[in-house]
């Protein structure tokens, strides 16, 4: 970290570049943070010097003056550079001397969708639970939100660099699964109410009285509990991780140690039951991560308690995290989640859309735009969540659909040499309503085991092809200081 603040401080005394460029430019490149080095073959500048030999990005003043204002949010439809879309800059491409000069403002771009900048600048855009809906998001509305697209801007400026007569290397990434389960519940709660609920609906014609007899017997513990069913989604974890697959799939199961609100766990996280649950998850060679409660999304200062609770519970150390309802709200938020002793995340993902809400598909450091700081925090974004694809108000789609939708977000993945984040929970797959998500899970895990298992999966292909843009001859470009940090 200190040859990072070294590298910040020597820019900002000759004013040359912004941290938030080099923190953009370094996860562009797939290189640390910390200690990066700026590439000899890259220019950030609308300077053009035609004797470098290498790409010069001309800025699009996105760094600027208009920074954090609403003014500097993309409108759809969006630009595009070579089949990817833009979201600053222009799609001009130029030689000038031994240079290529582009006008994609890939940097600003990417920044943009790491950081979360959409959600802080638009902060009055939330849904019920304070999230910001992936629906009114940039890249849904773009029609983007299926593509990595700074995975495919590293590609590109790859391409460009070649194009120069710069020979930069291919990340040596290769696909992985990180399978995740979010333990809301080890027991079926509210079991009474659900009775009654169902006779009233039932007496209402709006459910039938074999579901009315089915919570009966689960409401007097006649029935199996569906929600008791931690050994069974171990197996399934155990199956998949263990068919060769051990190094490039994992497994991540969260649990709440806190339920002050009705939305909270039901469970004690030191009872006989959750420690028993916990002791099986970790002997599978799962890992235990902290999932902080609602109320911690409301006030984030109160994860530390949590986190602490739970280490007490578990016995090993707890670093990683994922929120209830995925309720991380504000960028900003992240450095009470750091301040906890939270190193690793996995909650970025919108619950409304499956998808790449920050534009990858590997593990990312965080930024805040706000106070202009790294957070701390590895940042595993979410792809795809169990409701995401069944529930009516989110995609709704049948077990088919969820299914073809599910492999196509892998399949864009695999092509990246990317890290493939699922979440089903525990309960989801316990359910016998006419939920599909029992049998949906296991095809799932079929799939993604034959990608880890194919061939072309022991190193990132790049299966996509770019068709070189036209180079025009020596043009000017209007001149733009940036001064802003």
């Amino acid at each position: 970290m200190l040859r990072f603040v070294a590298l910040w401080l020597l820019v900002r005394v000759f004013g040359r570049l912004p941290v938030r460029v080099l923190y953009a430019a370094a996860v562009l490149l797939d290189q640390p943070v910390e200690g990066f080095v700026w590439p000899d073959w890259l220019r950030y500048d609308d300077d053009v010097d035609s004797d470098f030999k290498g790409v010069q990005i001309v800025p699009s003043g996105f760094f600027g003056s208009q920074y954090g204002t609403a003014d500097s949010i993309p409108s759809p439809p969006l630009a595009s550079v070579d089949g990817v879309p833009l979201l600053f800059g222009t799609s001009e491409i130029r030689r000038a001397g031994n240079s290529l000069v582009v006008g994609a403002d890939l940097l600003a771009s990417t920044y943009f969708m790491l950081t979360r900048y959409e959600e802080w600048v638009r902060g009055g855009v939330r849904d019920a639970h304070g999230r910001f809906p992936g629906k009114e998001s940039l890249p849904y509305r773009a029609g983007f939100i299926d593509r990595p697209i700074v995975d495919e801007y590293e590609e590109l400026l790859r391409t460009w660099a070649g194009q120069a007569g710069v020979s930069v290397t291919a990340p040596n990434r290769r696909f992985s699964v990180l399978l995740t389960h979010d333990v809301d519940q080890i027991r079926t709660r509210h079991r009474y109410y659900n009775l009654a609920r169902a006779v009233k609906k039932a007496l209402l014609g709006r459910e039938s009285w074999r579901q009315v007899a089915r919570k009966a017997l689960l409401a007097f513990k006649l029935f199996p509990d569906p929600a008791d069913n931690m050994d069974d989604v171990i197996g399934l974890d155990r199956t998949m991780m263990a068919s060769g697959n051990a190094t490039r799939c994992q497994s991540v199961y969260f649990f709440m140690a806190d339920d002050r609100a009705v939305s909270d766990g039901n469970y004690d996280i030191h009872g006989p039951r959750a420690r028993r649950i916990i002791h099986d998850v970790l002997q599978s060679g799962a890992t235990v991560g902290l999932h902080a409660s609602y109320h911690a999304g409301q006030f984030p200062e109160d994860i530390t308690d949590e986190r602490i609770r739970l280490e007490e519970a578990v016995g090993v150390r707890i670093y990683k995290n994922r929120h209830h309802f995925l309720a991380w709200r504000d960028p900003e938020d992240g450095h009470a989640l750091a301040a906890s002793g939270i190193t690793w995340d996995s909650t970025l993902g919108y619950a409304d859309v499956a998808g790449f809400r920050l534009g990858v598909c590997r593990p990312i450091p965080l930024f805040d735009p706000h106070r202009r700081c790294m957070l701390g925090i590895e940042e595993h974004p979410l792809i795809v969540m169990d409701c995401t694809l069944s529930s009516d108000g989110y995609m709704n789609l049948d077990e088919d659909s969820a299914f073809a939708h599910v492999c196509k977000l892998a399949d864009v993945a695999f092509q990246h040499g990317g890290e493939f984040v699922v979440l089903w929970h525990n309960h989801v797959l316990g359910k016998t309503d006419g939920s599909y998500h029992a049998r949906l899970y296991p095809r799932i895990l079929d799939y993604l085991g034959s990608l880890l298992q194919s061939d072309l999966g022991r190193v990132a292909r790049r299966t996509k092809q770019y068709t070189p843009h036209p180079i025009k001859g020596p043009t000017t470009h209007a001149s733009l200081t940036i001064h802003s940090s």
